[in-house]
């Protein structure tokens, strides 16, 4: 067993630990009191501490400080967008692994990141984008690019309040609304200093892919296989969530080559070192890169392949070769189907059916009557999750065609 603890900070969720309980890894987690994420079972951490993450720096600095003095520290863990920059300044302050806060800033701002794709990689390799500083700015941006055009905010996760505009006026209602929302929820959080950053882009057509990178101490990047990912559009709902992760990748073998290289060069191009990366992409250009595991990656590349990133993302940060074998071959899938429009949650249709599913493993509702729901562009999450995994992948693809087909799945008012 390795001396010292693996610490997790902010939160942590189901299938994002249980690998690293199973390598006989003592756990801790430093709980972020702002959090509304559903927090996994961490009644086996050795440690368990509470923080409010919107208090200064310094004081989080000092409160793993007192972890590492009591307990040992084997290495810091982030599985979370909103402790990423948490995350590298503790890590740069007590000369742990990690990336740097100036790749974390990176990370963080989409403007940021896509100039400096421009700047080492080429112009081409992402969207035309525009850093948005007023309402006449936005519109002689769109104007440059020509209709339709991105917005999203330059620094949310999970393509919150990310939207296609096809005129003006749809346009300057989408920013107007961004103004006034992502504040708020960046209070809810607790994240009481962040500002909003907008982006606008080019509105690329293509493929939504994903491939998740393992970084050592040198800059090697690692690469997972890629997840052909389904959007709300790709399912006919005007909305950029993620409705299924699939594995394995309907891509050529030659389109794939290409979205691996172009995940090391993006990595390497912010700098990243000791870390685990979560690339996008748009057909075949470079959409952004995330300073830690993709949601659900780390779980779906588990049911199709048997391959622990987890345990391979604790090697990098202990100056190990990241172990990314495969011990099985199956297709697998994950499924979060979103409410097709924003109101409260009166009934969930079809609970009946999901276990009946071809290749169904586990599912989990995660809203209950009563609550709002909505779309990702409005700033909610999905209020069902479904595993499925199977030998075959015509028989998965036809699972999350089937959840697909049912529109009406979702009661809400």
């Amino acid at each position: 067993m390795e001396s010292g603890i693996v610490l997790f900070l902010g939160t942590v969720r189901r299938g994002e630990f249980e690998s690293l309980q199973k390598h006989g890894l003592r756990l801790g987690i430093i709980v972020d009191t702002n959090s509304k994420s559903r927090l996994g079972d961490v009644s086996q951490f050795v440690v368990v501490e509470r923080f409010d993450f919107s208090r200064p720096s310094s004081e989080l600095i000092d409160v793993v400080r007192n972890v590492r003095e009591q307990s040992g520290l084997a290495c810091l863990f982030n599985v979370n967008e909103f402790y990423v920059h948490h995350t590298a300044l503790v890590a740069a302050a007590l000369g742990m692994p990690g990336i740097s806060p100036e790749c974390a800033k990176l990370c963080l701002d989409k403007n940021l990141m896509r100039q400096r794709f421009r700047q080492r990689m080429g112009e081409n390799v992402t969207a035309r984008f525009h850093n948005v500083t007023s309402e006449a700015d936005l519109l002689v941006a769109a104007e440059r690019f020509g209709y339709p055009v991105f917005l999203q905010p330059a620094n949310v996760s999970a393509s919150m309040w990310a939207t296609r505009n096809e005129d003006p006026e749809t346009l300057v209602s989408r920013y107007r609304a961004m103004q006034a929302e992502v504040p708020a929820y960046y209070q809810r959080l607790g994240q009481k200093t962040k500002a909003l950053s907008v982006v606008l882009a080019e509105f690329l057509e293509g493929r939504n892919t994903s491939i998740d990178c393992l970084i050592d101490a040198s800059g090697q990047v690692f690469t997972t296989p890629a997840v052909d990912v389904l959007t709300g559009r790709d399912v006919g709902i005007d909305d950029f969530h993620h409705f299924a992760r699939l594995l394995p990748s309907r891509l050529s073998d030659d389109e794939l080559a290409d979205l691996y290289r172009l995940s090391s060069d993006g990595c390497q191009a912010l700098d990243m070192t000791s870390a685990a990366a979560h690339v996008e992409f748009i057909g075949r250009r470079l959409g952004e890169i995330a300073a830690r595991p993709g949601g659900n990656r780390p779980r779906i590349l588990d049911m199709a392949y048997g391959m622990d990133m987890l345990y391979a993302y604790y090697q990098v940060l202990r100056g190990q070769t990241p172990d990314l074998q495969k011990h099985k071959n199956l297709a697998a899938a994950v499924v979060t189907p979103f409410a097709p429009k924003d109101g409260t949650l009166r009934e969930i249709r079809y609970l009946d059916r999901v276990p009946q599913l071809q290749g169904y493993l586990y599912h989990e509702i995660r809203a209950q009557p009563g609550a709002k729901v909505g779309l990702s562009k409005s700033g909610y999450r999905a209020p069902l999750y479904i595993e499925l995994v199977s030998e075959s992948a015509g028989e998965i693809r036809r699972s999350v065609d089937e959840v697909a087909s049912w529109t009406d799945l979702y009661v809400v008012d």
